[in-house]
Parts: structure tokens; sequence; C-alpha cells
């Protein structure tokens, strides 16, 4: 490992080894600069299976390596945990649809384009926001594995439990980090969005004693299906309420899935951001105190958020506790407008995906 490592380092820097241990080498910059050529290290070492940590103080750069290995590809299980995920969201989506025109009183002639139009609103938002986080991390230089699909039929309405990419290294710096947590986000958002459209227009306004079985009235939605609804995008006659597709329903349970991704907790999509924009004490503050107050929120309205409230906890449970190392070169930072930006863009998925009580 040392004789590899200090050959990519020669090439940029003099460098003293400080300690050493079997998977791990510390060295202290005694000529040159390392952070001055950060990003090419960062290129050379990942692409040999090592972490770089860059650390700088006042007028000394330390540069810890740790061996993470590039793993293996796994494509054949990401292959088949795809196949067997879009097989549960369609037996899902068969079910559902099933319901759905059986409580209007109709044979279902459209069951195959309904049930297709629930596929594309469950797994093109996933897809596409796993796709983001992927494009980023290879942009990074990152050896990045194929995402992992979780299949789960009939005990998600969604027939899964959305998908993960088991990336084992740091992102760059402060600007890969916040790009890797609102690039998947902000795919998967503006997909939901375009097919919730749709999908709100598909679903009928209809009288509830017209219905074929009793209907459970939706306690809360996300901010933009709230929206669009006070616009009129469903027109609504006297008496009559909207009989969700099946669809639409997906759609609006991804934008409030995106909204819990996007809280700044632990290792959360959020939490990726906001360690981007703060520092590692801030954002485990933040972890903190976040929870907190999504706990009281659904002791105060258990109908609303009591969900958001579990949720909250299980990530800090997960994730939360741990310290958030960030990025390899401790040393980088964001300029304002890249800030103004990142925190633009942030607050703009939150308001948009945010669940608000009827």
């Amino acid at each position: 490992m040392r004789e590899e490592v200090e050959r990519v380092l020669s090439r940029y820097a003099s460098v003293e080894l400080t300690y050493e241990a079997p998977s791990f080498l510390e060295y202290l910059v005694t000529g040159g600069s390392i952070e001055r050529s950060f990003d090419d290290v960062f290129r050379e070492l990942v692409g040999l299976g090592y972490q770089p940590l860059l650390v700088v103080k006042p007028g000394q750069e330390v540069l810890r390596v740790f061996r993470v290995g590039v793993g293996g590809a796994r494509r054949v299980a990401a292959y088949a945990l795809a196949l067997a995920t879009m097989v549960a969201v369609a037996v899902s989506g068969y079910f559902s649809t099933l319901s759905f025109y059986e409580c209007l009183g109709r044979s279902g002639s459209e069951i195959i384009e309904s049930v297709i139009a629930f596929i594309l609103a469950v797994l093109v938002p996933l897809s596409l926001h796993e796709t983001g986080h992927f494009m980023v991390s290879k942009r990074m230089g990152i050896p990045t594995p194929l995402p992992m699909f979780i299949p789960a039929p009939l005990v998600s309405p969604l027939g899964t439990f959305g998908a993960v990419i088991a990336t084992r290294f740091l992102p760059r710096d402060r600007k890969s980090l916040a790009l890797l947590g609102l690039s998947g986000p902000l795919a998967g958002v503006a997909a939901s969005l375009l097919l919730m459209v749709f999908t709100l227009r598909i679903s009928p306004a209809v009288r509830p004693e017209e219905l074929a079985c009793e209907v459970v009235p939706i306690r809360f939605i996300p901010m933009s299906t709230y929206a669009l609804l006070s616009l009129g995008i469903v027109p609504l006659a006297e008496n009559e309420i909207i009989l969700l597709h099946p669809a639409a329903l997906a759609s609006m349970l991804l934008l409030l899935i995106h909204f819990a991704n996007l809280l700044p907790i632990g290792q959360l999509d959020g939490g990726h951001v906001i360690r981007s924009l703060t520092s590692m004490e801030l954002h485990r503050a933040v972890s903190l105190t976040v929870p907190a107050l999504l706990v009281l929120l659904a002791l105060l309205s258990p109908a609303s958020y009591g969900w958001l409230g579990f949720f909250s906890i299980l990530a800090l449970l997960i994730s939360g506790f741990r310290p958030h190392v960030g990025y390899s070169n401790q040393a980088s930072g964001l300029s304002p407008r890249d800030k103004l930006y990142l925190l633009v863009a942030y607050l703009a998925l939150l308001l948009l995906t945010a669940p608000v009580p009827l």
C-alpha cells in the first residue's frame, strides 16, 4: 500500500510518513502542496482503491489515506433486483387498479393502461433519482456500483422500498457533496411532478354516493399537489370529490418520500446538502434537532405527521448519531454564489414536496 500511494504523491509534493497501519497511512506535506493538485491526487488514489482525506492547518497539510478497494460490480444482483422490483410494482399496480375500478362500479376496460401508468409513476422517478446520484458519482471519478432496487410486493403500496447505491468513497469536495445530495431528489421530484399533473387529470371527480365503496379521505398531500388542486387542475362540481387514480396516489407518495429523504438528518440526501453548507458540528446539531421537532409535530397532529415523526427517528437511529465526515478535501469551500444557488434549490425541493394537512 505504502509504495503504491507514495508513487502517486511523489508526482505532486514531498511528503513525510508520520503514521502507518495495515490499511491506513498518514503523511505530512513537507514540500509543494497536495491541496493545489488535490483533484488529480484524488482521482489517481480513488482509481487504485484508496480514500484520501486532506486536512489543512495553518502552514501545514496532512494527508490521510485509507484502503477501501474498488469492490465488485454486482451487476447480476442489480439486474435481478431491478426485474423483481418491476414485477412487484406491476402486481401492486394491478390490485390497486382493480380496487379503483370496482369502486367506480366499472369493469375496467382500461386496466392495462392504468397498470402501466402506475408502473411509470413509481419506477420512473425512482430510477431517475438513482441515476442522478450515479451520474454525479461517476463524474467525480468514484467507482460506483449500479443501484440496488428493493422489491416489496404486497408489503409496500408501491411494491418497492426504493433503491440504494452503496458508494464507499467520500465525494471530492464540498461542492461535489452538495451536488451528490441534490442530484437524485432534483431528477426524481421533477419526474414525479410531471407524472402527477398527468395522473391527476385522469382522476375522476365523482359524488360519494355514486361510488360502490367507502372512500378513505386523504389527510395530507404534497404542497405542489395542493397548489395544483387549488388552481382547479381537476374541475369539481358541488358535492364532488376526486377519486385518485392509483398512479396519481403513487406520484404523491413519491413526492412525500422525496421530502422525507430531503430532511437534514444524518446521511440522508438532505443531510448531505446541509453538511456541504455547514460544519460537522452544526450538521450534527441539526440532525438531532429536526427529529425532535418532527416528533413534537407528530404528537400534535398524528393523523397528518405521525409517519414523518416515525421516519425521522428511524433515520436518526440509522445514521444520525455518526459524525458526517463530508468530503475528501476538508479545506475546500463554496463561493457565496454557489451557496445561494444550492440553498435555493434545496429549499425549493423541500417546499414542493412538503406535506400539507387537509
